[in-house]
């Protein structure tokens, strides 16, 4: 059920109203903050549909976001629809400027600067850079084919390529981008570092609360014995798993259901005696 989503500005949010008042720019910058702004309603409205909970909407100087803490634990379906509602909105927002200079509202200056502008925020969005829309995308898409595990990784790995790729176009054609890219780089070289926590957070959802939606069955073989890190790193985020544990042989020794798995991973740290979980 939907509810009140909190609308928070960043600190250095006003740094950027005054730097826009200071250079005569206030009406441009405010316009585009309030294109960000649209954007991100377009994220809540299409997780709200999903039943999500949303945190909060904070202003950032070099964008937006909404903050909520399914991102990784739902369906990638779900996912990619809520990272493309964003984007989105602003081609009936572009459709709605075209109907202003249609009938005389807005001057052809203005109405090529907010076009401008949301062609901007919505193609910059769509790059394949984590937490832009694109890199969620990505990482949402790469979850059918892919151990959700290596996902994660591959998303932050292209993300730090794509973002040092922008940092040099923006040094030598924009500073702003530039500064974007940066951070962008930062954010995602941190991401990187702990992406463990990322993929630990999906597991314990997928523990505590299994497989909410039809997936297909993925049948794995472990061969025994076998280490602990060798099982866990192979979960889908899209599949339900059934383990097939065989001897050195090949020969089947029976078959283990995800829940069992994930039991006793949480249980015990490790998944000790695998071949008393065999059922």
């Amino acid at each position: 059920m939907a509810t009140f989503t909190r609308v928070r500005l960043h600190p250095t949010f006003w740094l950027l109203v005054i730097i826009s008042v200071w250079t005569g720019h206030f009406l441009e910058i405010i316009t585009l903050c309030i294109l960000v702004f649209i954007h991100e309603l377009g994220h809540v409205v299409a997780a709200w549909s999903y039943g999500w909970r949303i945190q909060s909407i904070e202003l950032l100087p070099i964008g937006g976001v909404a903050k909520t803490d399914e991102w990784g634990t739902v369906p990638a379906k779900e996912e990619i629809i809520v990272a493309l509602a964003g984007p989105f909105h602003h081609i009936w927002m572009v459709l709605f400027s075209l109907l202003a200079y249609h009938f005389g509202w807005w001057s052809e200056n203005w109405t090529m600067y907010f076009i401008q502008g949301n062609l901007f925020i919505a193609l910059f969005n769509l790059v394949p850079i984590y937490p832009l829309d694109g890199g969620r995308v990505l990482q949402a898409l790469l979850s059918y084919v892919l151990p959700y595990r290596l996902c994660i990784t591959i998303t932050y790995w292209v993300s730090i390529i794509f973002s040092i790729g922008l940092m040099g176009w923006g040094f030598f054609s924009s500073f702003p981008l530039f500064t974007i890219s940066l951070f962008l780089l930062m954010t995602n070289i941190k991401n990187l570092r702990s992406y463990h926590l990322q993929y630990l957070r999906f597991l314990l959802h997928r523990h505590h609360n299994g497989i909410v939606h039809d997936v297909p069955i993925r049948n794995i073989r472990l061969q025994y014995p076998i280490q602990t890190a060798r099982i866990i790193h192979r979960w889908y985020k899209e599949c339900y798993h059934v383990f097939e544990l065989t001897d050195n042989k090949g020969n089947s020794l029976g078959f283990i259901p995800e829940e069992k798995l994930l039991e006793k991973y949480f249980e015990d740290g490790k998944i000790r005696n695998i071949r008393d979980l065999v059922g």
